[in-house]
């Protein structure tokens, strides 16, 4: 990432109550590197997501694991890297884009798979690789 765009790094603790500070030093964050409420709200939705998949799936029996979250503004974009020392995804990949089918019952809607779906509507350049025993998510959040 380049050095003359403001950076940020926040690390917390595994848990919800670690997710609800990290995001409100997110938001301050932003805030600072000059993002609009849009931008704000936007960046803030996906890193909610993500995080709390991380805390709920990765961390999940861990009362010890760490997050990191790394962001950076960018000229047309914010770039994100969330690293974390819990299980891998499944199959060593990204959940997939499409939305869960809701054409049913209503007792028969689906209860996840939208959180995703939403993370790749939102960003760009999502990836996801295992480095050290470590899960890294990175993506980049466009300015529109």
């Amino acid at each position: 990432m380049p050095q003359d765009y403001p950076r940020f790094t926040i690390q917390f603790s595994g848990t919800p109550q670690g997710v609800r500070r990290a995001l409100s030093q997110i938001r301050s964050e932003l805030g600072t590197a000059g993002a609009s409420p849009d931008q704000m709200g936007r960046i803030e939705t996906v890193m909610a997501e993500v995080l709390n998949n991380v805390v709920e799936h990765a961390l999940a029996g861990q009362p010890n694991g760490l997050v990191e979250t790394f962001g950076q503004r960018r000229q047309g974009d914010w770039a994100f890297q969330v690293r974390d020392s819990g299980q891998p995804l499944p199959k060593m990949r990204l959940p997939g884009e499409a939305l869960p089918t809701v054409n049913t019952r209503r007792e028969d809607l689906p209860e996840g798979g939208f959180g995703w779906a939403m993370v790749h509507m939102l960003t760009s350049d999502v990836s996801y690789s295992r480095q050290t025993g470590r899960n890294c998510l990175k993506f980049s959040v466009p300015d529109y």
